[in-house]
């Protein structure tokens, strides 16, 4: 049977979940932009069919995890080892991203080798204006392709970060995770303090090329970066493709950490009982599965 663990928090006050088999490979998934530890995975039955233990966690300013200062993207990797440390987790792991949760992914798995067996990318966002240890794309590079308001919004992240919260909160609501929203643009723009070319595990890296929210040139770029990344293209209106998709995708992950999964007929009913109206949708980060856009 699944097992699923609500609102504990680590020492440094980050809420997290764990799901799927208790004695499966474990994984640690990160939410996108917005998102929180209920989003961004398939149902905890399909995990548990997948063979899979996952972990996920509020990030810093969203859900029930405070929020923190815009720091560079390489400390995020130290929420990632807490997380692990606070579940008993040692030894290496997945790690799954979505689109603003791919920062903190790369930083763990290139400052942290020893912990990362494999690495999923979903819609990633890119560094933008690195320095020489911090490469990152230009700045026309980096928003081309991206619509108008995505745009505005990353250009009053660093404007006037401030403003930009109280309004978010007035549209979205006091819960909606403002504060962690306008982390991640001030992060994703700043230098991140660390190379994608230096992760060494596998990259599977899924992308789209009709997104203006994470946009493809974001995903071309880590590509080129991240050695023997395989690269999986689809297209942005598959009806609900990241619902659909998202267990091929936990699927490989699973694969390639040695996951022994349940039975094809176990699999097949738990992915037919999925909820596909949790997404939750969204134009700051496309919906909060952390696909990058739902196209639903």
């Amino acid at each position: 049977m699944s097992t699923t663990t609500s609102t504990p928090t680590t020492a440094t006050g980050l809420a997290y979940r764990v799901q799927g088999a208790p004695d499966g490979v474990p994984v640690v998934a990160l939410h996108g932009t917005p998102g929180s530890r209920f989003s961004g995975t398939p149902g905890r039955d399909v995990l548990h069919a997948l063979g899979l233990r996952v972990v996920t966690y509020d990030r810093p300013g969203y859900g029930d995890s405070p929020a923190s200062d815009a720091g560079p993207v390489r400390d995020l990797a130290g929420d990632v080892l807490a997380v692990l440390d606070a579940a008993g987790i040692g030894g290496p792991v997945g790690l799954f991203a979505g689109s603003g949760g791919a920062g903190a992914a790369l930083a763990t798995a290139a400052l942290h080798p020893e912990r990362v067996a494999a690495l999923t990318l979903v819609w990633p966002l890119a560094p933008r204006d690195g320095d020489a240890g911090s490469p990152g794309m230009g700045e026309g590079e980096w928003v081309r392709g991206m619509d108008e308001q995505q745009r505005m919004l990353h250009a009053l992240a660093l404007q006037d970060p401030v403003f930009l919260r109280d309004q978010l909160e007035v549209g979205l609501g006091p819960h909606a995770g403002a504060e962690g929203i306008v982390t991640d643009m001030v992060q994703v723009q700043e230098p991140w303090g660390i190379d994608p070319a230096d992760v060494r595990c596998p990259v599977d890296l899924w992308w789209g090329s009709d997104s203006q929210v994470s946009p493809a040139g974001h995903a071309t770029w880590l590509a080129d970066r991240l050695t023997g990344a395989q690269v999986t293209r689809h297209e942005q209106d598959e009806h609900q493709w990241h619902v659909r998709r998202l267990v091929d995708v936990f699927a490989r992950l699973g694969e390639q950490l040695g996951a022994r999964p349940r039975s094809a007929e176990e699999l097949a009913a738990a992915t037919a009982a999925m909820d596909t109206d949790a997404c939750g949708g969204g134009g700051l980060g496309g919906c909060a599965c952390g696909a990058g856009g739902c196209g639903a």
